[in-house]
């Protein structure tokens, strides 16, 4: 409570400092678009609870505070857009309707790249003068321009490397002379976190607990010194050597760097120091999240953690009394120096991989004085937010300052006698590392190079080796650049969002029927962002390869829509085949145990057919469950009693079967 009083006393001396303008007659509007409103309207009531969406009350209050300082700096009042449709068709349709829908546009991690591919985002290269000293909300250029603008203050990375710090001190060859561990928070502050380093640490956890039969339910057979997830590895290693996937200068997959860093991982998979957390049937993608889950079952010493799953880990880890820590992945040697008065010198080419996330851009259509006005206001807000959540004026300082928080937010033993300092003290200068530099996922890069890069690392699909695969490959990198160059080079925008279709009933057909007399476009409608509303009698209809009308059974019939650039929808619809000769009685079975129904239900509202019905089936097996009408004539929710209620089933043929049961209204 006292750090909460002292969050508003500080929000307040923040505000009052701003300095005064004169104030207009109204306000300017400045819309701030997102496909999620609840997480960044303080403002929004839930119409459920009526209380406000926001349930963190001191981050509302934050975003309060920010939006009175915008308002008191620029006169701009933000009013929060929600998405009517999803991102990729809401922002283009606007910005063809000639009427863009926000100012700040959000777009969610994964979008980005189909997004800027339409050609509807400013490239806000004339602006940068807005974000001098505030450079972390300003992304790398892509394709030569700066089209995004930034809010993540990252603290480590998406998967992040994490350390056992109990299972550290078993190991003897991991003592100094005095029999003191050293830890490798203590490499990291004497400049010896480095790749040699850490082999060479790998190699003494390997000698130690590599024999040892891992903990039940893990990926691992034997204790392994470092699990991984190598996707994440190899793209922490490039970064960690100055290289990456895209960069200022481009596509640097293929750089030297780059290279070296993924022939370091495979040195560690040869060598065993590091394993595999097991991989999915494709034989080459490793499984999600497991190398972590075994960092919490104690099977492993280091591995590759998922950042929303750190805490379980660690929680799981202090329930068997031990500690974890996080940690930067190691340098390449040759990007620290060591001084002979032990001042340690890191190459700023050494950076941690942090993926930009979710991202905000201006839509085309907004004047220049309008985006103008709305970076600065966007840095005024976001500048607001944090500097009152740390406390302080200096965003440079805001890590340092928020830091011991964070940490424990992870889990991490900050409060050790013996280590937590050097947790601490490791985790800030992780930090500090960890700049948003990796678009290469906004640009649709990423998928390819995992495919790439773990192929040739697993073995698999006759993929050879990095070096050489990155090469042979570079143009599924190049493609992507020259297509993108192109496309924003040119002042139309590209319609690259499929047709949405949408499927209504299901077609009922009786056995050895005429499939080509059933009119198909009945069941479709399709909506194009550029075309309009399609003609479903232009659609290509997949059915006779797809529906046997000869033998009863469920099938679906497919409609593909293609618009005028080329994208193709397609939507199913159920096909129900049944006997229309049969004349027996359907099957209608009720749950063993009914649930009882909350006095002043709405009846309508009541699921007969999923909550009291088990099976329900024709003579021929068909699921007849969505035919099932009930009679809720003597049901009166408004008194709690017991009642009966008759649930009729029709087949398609018409022959029907019933069933009463009695329910129970209970007051709640």
């Amino acid at each position: 409570m006292k750090k909460f009083v002292a969050l508003l006393l500080a929000m307040l001396m923040v505000v009052a400092m701003l300095p005064a303008i004169a104030v207009a007659e109204e306000p300017i509007i400045v819309r701030w678009g997102t496909h999620w409103t609840a997480g960044q309207d303080p403002n929004q009531i839930d119409e459920t609870t009526g209380t406000y969406s926001m349930t963190d009350e001191a981050d509302r209050q934050l975003r309060l505070a920010a939006e009175a300082a915008v308002l008191e700096k620029h006169n701009v009042k933000i009013v929060h857009v929600q998405y009517a449709q999803d991102t990729r068709s809401e922002l283009v349709l606007s910005v063809l309707a000639g009427n863009p829908c926000c100012e700040i546009a959000r777009m969610w991690s994964g979008s980005e790249s189909t997004v800027l591919a339409q050609n509807i985002l400013q490239p806000l290269d004339d602006y940068a003068y807005i974000f001098e000293g505030a450079e972390w909300m300003w992304p790398t250029a892509v394709f030569g321009h700066n089209y995004f603008i930034n809010t993540n203050v990252s603290f480590t990375e998406y998967f992040t490397l994490c350390v056992n710090l109990t299972m550290i001190e078993k190991v003897d060859a991991l003592k100094d002379e005095n029999g003191n561990t050293i830890y490798p928070m203590d490499l990291l502050a004497q400049g010896k976190w480095t790749w040699s380093n850490f082999k060479d640490y790998l190699a003494k956890i390997d000698a130690y607990y590599g024999n040892t039969p891992a903990p039940d339910g893990a990926k691992v057979e034997t204790i392994a010194a470092y699990e991984t997830d190598y996707r994440f590895a190899g793209l922490a290693a490039m970064y960690a050597n100055g290289g990456g996937i895209y960069g200022d200068a481009g596509v640097i997959a293929d750089s030297a760097e780059s290279i070296e860093a993924i022939a370091y991982i495979k040195e560690l998979l040869d060598l065993g120091y590091a394993k595999v957390c097991g991989v999915y049937d494709d034989g080459w993608t490793p499984q999600w999240c497991e190398a972590g889950n075994d960092l919490g079952r104690g099977a492993a010493v280091f591995a590759d953690c998922p950042i929303w799953m750190i805490k379980g880990f660690a929680d799981s880890c202090s329930a068997r009394g031990e500690s974890i820590a996080i940690m930067p992945w190691p340098a390449a040697d040759d990007l620290v120096t060591v001084a002979e008065d032990g001042t340690v010198t890191y190459d700023p080419a050494y950076r941690q991989v942090i993926s930009v996330g979710d991202i905000d851009g201006i839509l085309k259509g907004v004047s220049p004085e309008m985006t103008e006005l709305t970076l600065a206001s966007y840095r005024t807000y976001w500048e607001t937010y944090y500097s009152l959540k740390a406390g302080v004026t200096d965003m440079d300082l805001y890590k340092a300052a928020v830091a011991e928080d964070e940490a424990m937010k992870y889990g991490l033993n900050i409060d050790n006698e013996v280590y937590g300092q050097k947790v601490l003290d490791a985790f800030i200068f992780n930090s500090e590392l960890c700049i948003p530099n990796d678009v290469s996922g906004n640009l649709g890069m990423r998928d390819p190079w995992d495919q790439i890069m773990g192929k040739g690392l697993a073995g698999v699909d006759g993929m050879p080796a990095y070096d050489i695969a990155i090469k042979a490959n570079l143009n599924k990198f190049t493609e992507v650049v020259d297509e993108m160059t192109a496309i924003l080079g040119s002042t139309e925008l590209n319609d690259n969002q499929a047709p949405s279709v949408s499927v209504s009933g299901k077609a009922i057909v009786a056995k050895d029927s005429d499939l080509t007399a059933i009119d198909w476009a009945q069941f479709f409608t399709a909506e194009d962002g550029f075309d309009g509303v399609m003609d479903p009698y232009m659609a290509i209809y997949e059915v006779e390869n797809r529906v046997d009308v000869t033998t009863v059974g469920t099938y679906q019939a497919k409609a593909i829509f293609t618009d005028k650039a080329g994208n193709e929808g397609s939507a199913k619809v159920d096909v129900i085949v049944y006997n229309a000769e049969n004349t027996t009685a359907p099957t209608l079975t009720v749950k063993a145990e009914l649930p009882t129904i909350a006095m002043d239900s709405d009846m309508e509202a009541i699921d007969w057919a999923g909550a009291y019905v088990e099976t329900a089936v024709d003579a021929d097996g068909l699921d007849i469950k969505a035919n099932i009408v009930a009679d809720t004539t003597e049901l009166d929710t408004s008194f709690p009693d017991f009642y009966f209620v008759t649930l009729t089933v029709t087949d398609y043929a018409g022959n029907t079967a019933e069933v009463e049961i009695e329910v129970e209204v209970v007051a709640e």
